[in-house]
């Protein structure tokens, strides 16, 4: 046991450590203009910074997450740990509960809340003021200390097109109701508009940025201040993520799919999904589940987010589990509000912001299960339907022969809004006509994707896509591009990617990693097909395979492909791509 745990944090270690050397910024420059708004990038969960006793002599940053912070913070007491979790597995729960307690007990303690949704202490997030809130002050003055952590390559490519302080970075307290972050944007963008003399901003959301960048658009999107808002993976309706964890039941990471997403993550082709084979999953999943409820829920059930972070349903559940409804009476207020006025309604709030002028783009993920291993689509991090409104078939399979869309947002018979894969009906979207999906991307990890990366800079500075259908090179499902998926395919003709037409008859494959790969073997529907021996693709390279479909069939294509790794010198992986008849 000592042995494999060890094993586990030295790899998580290398893992984190690998990001100092493997994200590479992009130097392409966006190829169209600027519309002329300021930006306001709103960060996601627990991203923006916490400042205790603001202005005081005791003035301190007390939040930041920072995988380094913690790998560094285990490496000091992993010996404590590793006695704690032997402990654990002989069936003496305690030592490793108050080690746990231990670890954290700094970070919590100084955001703790009150019973009715307050902050225990004074806490502020940077920056205080409008002028302190743009890249290139924070870039001069503060040597780049209070920028975004993650999507560090978005403010770089941004800063190829806007000047850097036109770019602001709203930081609220993440803890907080969406309500009453909801206000503070509203005021944020009051002062950005003043001090830059703008007509109108440009709003970008990522995650659950995304989910408050939809709020504010529902209470205040028809006041004319927005040109353009773009939601990355938002968390709209929630994620069955936060029930999973809140719940009774046990959580059962997938290792292999969470090694794999920190991989992602930090954009490395690092890849330790090998680990998941050896590491004992239940044992793991156990210890997360009691570190969660021995230690951090009583903290969670405090942060107002974390409560419009649920659907509707759970929210009602859980409520009567851990809310009083006299102690936490204010917490329950403002969530109620959220769960029974505002997210039900969203669409309708949406169209409403459209029809003001509004230009919104809503970027998806689907085709992954939820982190803790529950069988829903999502990009692993929330559910399909949550971030876009979307049905989707149950998990694992794919709808029947003959399927007719619901179209209940979208009425246009003459639009087809279900996904290639025959998984997803993105006709009962929140905006059918506004929303983007990639298959098997990861949460937010947009930016590592070229198809994604060029998409979300066209919505985000230009006024040039009004729509899916506005330009080809932006279908509406399209098929995920990161290197760690290492192979990516495309019928040739003019029709977007994983759709096929008559006139069809070959199929590119291309190497999407950043070192050479070497193709295996290729399937579809099961059969072989010749290929001619193996075939090895450079960086970027392309492989022409002929197949003509038959009757309209559904093509599943397997590729089996090796690339050299990091810690293994090679294995080998396989990539799956979905073709249907458009």
């Amino acid at each position: 046991m000592k042995k494999k745990f060890l094993c586990f944090f030295l790899s998580i270690t290398l893992l984190f450590c690998s990001v100092s050397f493997s994200i590479q910024a992009k130097d392409e420059t966006p190829a169209f203009e600027w519309d002329g708004h300021p930006l306001i990038f709103i960060q996601g969960y627990s991203g923006p910074k916490l400042i205790r006793d603001r202005g005081l002599e005791t003035e301190e940053q007390v939040w930041t997450f920072d995988p380094l912070d913690v790998v560094g913070k285990v490496g000091l007491n992993l010996f404590d740990i590793i006695g704690s979790v032997v402990d654990y597995a002989k069936g003496d729960t305690a030592p490793f509960v108050e080690c746990f307690r231990n670890l954290t007990a700094e970070w919590f303690d100084n955001i703790s809340m009150n019973p009715d949704g307050t902050s225990k202490y004074n806490i502020s997030s940077y920056p205080y003021y409008i002028e302190e809130a743009n890249v290139k002050y924070i870039n001069e003055e503060k040597n780049g200390k209070y920028l975004p952590m993650t999507e560090g390559e978005f403010i770089e490519d941004l800063s190829r097109t806007i000047p850097e302080d036109r770019i602001y970075i709203f930081n609220t307290d993440w803890r907080r109701s969406h309500l009453d972050n909801c206000e503070h944007l509203m005021k944020f963008i009051d002062e950005v508009l003043e001090y830059t003399g703008s007509d109108k901003v440009d709003l970008y959301g990522m995650s659950h940025g995304g989910q408050l960048v939809a709020t504010y658009l529902y209470y205040h999107g028809t006041e004319g201040k927005v040109d353009n808002a773009v939601m990355n993976s938002p968390a709209i309706g929630g994620t069955s993520l936060v029930m999973e964890l809140l719940g009774p039941d046990p959580v059962a990471f997938d290792l292999n799919e969470l090694l794999r997403f920190g991989g992602v993550m930090l954009h490395t082709e690092l890849d330790l999904r090998w680990l998941g084979n050896i590491l004992p999953a239940e044992f793991l999943n156990s210890l997360l589940k009691t570190a969660f409820n021995e230690v951090l829920l009583p903290y969670v059930i405090r942060f107002g987010s974390i409560w419009d972070l649920m659907d509707t349903e759970t929210y009602v559940k859980l409520r009567d589990v851990y809310l009083d409804p006299v102690e936490n009476a204010e917490i329950i207020e403002k969530a109620d509000k959220m769960h029974f006025e505002c997210m039900p309604n969203m669409s309708e709030g949406l169209k409403k912001a459209q029809e003001a002028g509004v230009n919104i783009g809503i970027l998806a993920n689907y085709g992954s299960h939820i982190g803790t291993g529950k069988e829903v689509d999502s990009d692993f991090i929330i559910d399909t339907v949550n971030t876009s409104g979307a049905t989707p078939a149950t998990f694992g399979e794919r709808f029947s022969e003959g399927y007719k869309q619901l179209n209940t947002t979208c009425t246009d018979p003459t639009h087809n809004h279900v996904s290639p894969t025959r998984t997803l009906d993105a006709s009962t979207c929140y905006l059918p006509e506004n929303t983007w999906f990639n298959y098997e991307q990861y949460h937010t990890q947009t930016w590592w994707d070229t198809y994604t990366r060029a998409l979300l800079l066209e919505l985000v500075l230009t006024d040039n896509i009004k729509d899916v259908h506005s330009d080809p090179r932006f279908p509406q499902f399209e098929i995920a591009q990161s290197p760690l998926d290492g192979v990516y395919a495309k019928y040739n003709g003019p029709q977007s990617s994983g759709y096929y037409s008559d006139s069809s008859d070959t199929i590119t494959l291309r190497n999407l990693s950043e070192a050479a790969i070497e193709i295996q073997s290729v399937t579809i529907n099961g059969k072989a097909v010749d290929i001619g021996g193996k075939i090895k693709l450079k960086d970027s390279g392309t492989y022409d395979l002929k197949y003509k479909p038959q009757n309209n069939e559904f093509l599943t294509v397997e590729i089996a492909y090796t690339s050299k790794g990091v810690i293994i010198e090679s294995d080998t992986y396989t990539r799956t791509v979905y073709f249907s008849h458009t």
